[in-house]
């Protein structure tokens, strides 16, 4: 049975990062991350078919009109989705895939592909919540507005779902976290 990898945690406890590391040091194009379509606004060093599809919301719409997404989901004030295509991909290269979504597109990724794949879900955890707070703090613009205040309330909430992952990772140091990363994905 072909694995197919999820990783996933709060805003800003290293996703991306790990995987990136990861990527590096030891992947050698066995393990392929999923590209994910939105809706969001692209960042300055964000490139578009690299790190995200980026889309407007009316294509967005037909995608899913279209049943052209395995899932997708709002997230804050944005779409984000994980297209059929993207995963066929993967697979017709004989690669891995690895899924990097927020904690509420874990579940039905899950449950969709449970069936024909080996799931394995991997939870990255900050030290502890006061430095999951810092680290969002030190990265948001404007502290005062109502989406920071969500976006802190959220990851402390996704915090509690880490029982329900296959794996938990706590992101302290950036070497051990890749190398628990590793020793998951590679085994």
């Amino acid at each position: 049975m072909k694995k197919v990898f999820i990783l996933s945690g709060p805003s800003w406890v290293g996703k991306t990062t790990i995987w990136e590391e990861f990527d590096k040091k030891y992947n050698n194009w066995k393990i392929k991350k999923i590209i994910t379509t939105t809706t969001r606004k692209k960042r300055n060093y964000e490139i578009d078919w690299k790190d995200y599809y980026f889309l407007d919301v009316e294509t967005f719409r037909n995608k899913i009109k279209n049943k052209e997404f395995i899932e997708y989901a709002e997230v804050h004030n944005n779409f984000y989705g994980s297209t059929y295509e993207e995963l066929e991909k993967i697979l017709d290269n004989k690669q891995f895939p690895l899924y990097i979504v927020d904690p509420q597109g874990v579940k039905f990724l899950k449950e969709t592909l449970k069936w024909v794949y080996d799931v394995k879900t991997i939870f990255i955890l900050p030290p502890s919540e006061e430095i999951l707070k810092e680290r969002l703090v030190k990265r948001w613009e404007d502290k005062n507005s109502e989406n920071f205040k969500i976006r802190v309330n959220e990851s402390l909430i996704w915090l509690e779902s880490k029982d329900t992952y296959d794996f938990n990772i706590i992101n302290n140091d950036l070497d051990s976290a890749v190398q628990e990363f590793k020793n998951i994905t590679l085994e």
